[in-house]
């Protein structure tokens, strides 16, 4: 997110996942309680990802504001509030402002906001397109696919509002993401644009999801497993025969959406 400074420069950039850890456990927390103060909920499995496989230098900083309250004073010796800044790269200064310990990078291309989607004109749908890739692979940790992270659309697709209404029962709940990876062959292609229902959540009926598996954002066909214990267990399958089914249960991912449609070129 950040160039450290040369001060920094003796810590290796890699270990943003050991001090986490270790503050974590000098809180007293264990992986499951500060989940669930972080806002996880029981899916804990998806802030395990930033103690285990995180691979940049810094944590996001929405994130760390959220641990500051939560890991100040705590421990022994007591944290600092400063401690806890650090992992993000910026320190609390004595006037009680946030300091940057290192550069901006330059400024990004202007992307439009969430909350300011184009005007899309009577009769039709503007449809959001995140700048994430659904992995349809083993698995990738894209930029912005987190759960804590946040999403802001890169463009709007059109459409005829009717059109959309008939395939779809939440037209404005609806988003587009890129497909990498060659799992889903043939059904689903690298370069595919697919049409997500975020308001789909449950994998019933069975069918093709985007889900947070807690090691990345991955596009997959689930399927609940028969049976009535606790936690649910979800199967989860690749179209390709070259990869391998696995499990988790439900607590262990996160589904984004179910696909209700595609782009496709020829």
């Amino acid at each position: 997110m950040y160039d450290s400074f040369d001060h920094n420069a003796a810590m290796n950039k890699n270990q943003i996942t050991d001090r986490l850890k270790a503050l974590r456990e000098r809180a007293g927390y264990t992986i499951r309680e500060f989940a669930r103060e972080l806002g996880y909920g029981d899916k804990f499995s998806s802030y395990r990802m930033y103690e285990t496989t995180y691979k940049k230098d810094v944590l996001p900083l929405p994130m760390v504001k959220t641990m500051v309250p939560l890991l100040n004073g705590r421990g022994e010796p007591p944290i600092t509030a400063n401690e806890v800044w650090n992992l993000a790269g910026v320190s609390a200064g004595e006037s009680g402002l946030v300091a940057r310990l290192t550069p901006r990078p330059p400024p990004a291309p202007p992307q439009p906001a969430a909350d300011t989607a184009p005007q899309a004109g009577a009769g039709r749908i503007a449809i959001p397109e995140y700048d994430v890739i659904t992995s349809a692979g083993p698995g990738c940790v894209p930029v912005l696919c987190a759960p804590q992270d946040g999403l802001r659309p890169v463009e709007h697709w059109t459409l005829p509002r009717g059109y959309v209404a008939a395939f779809s029962e939440t037209p404005d709940t609806l988003a587009i993401v890129r497909v990498a990876g060659d799992s889903m062959e043939p059904d689903y292609q690298s370069g595919d644009r697919v049409l997500v229902d975020t308001a789909h959540r449950i994998p019933s009926p069975p069918g093709v999801y985007v889900l947070w598996d807690g090691f990345g954002l991955v596009l997959k066909r689930l399927e609940l497993i028969p049976g009535m214990e606790e936690p649910r267990r979800v199967r989860i399958m690749s179209i390709n025969p070259g990869y391998s089914t696995y499990e988790l249960t439900l607590d262990e991912i996160s589904i984004n959406g179910r696909v209700v449609g595609k782009w496709t070129w020829k």
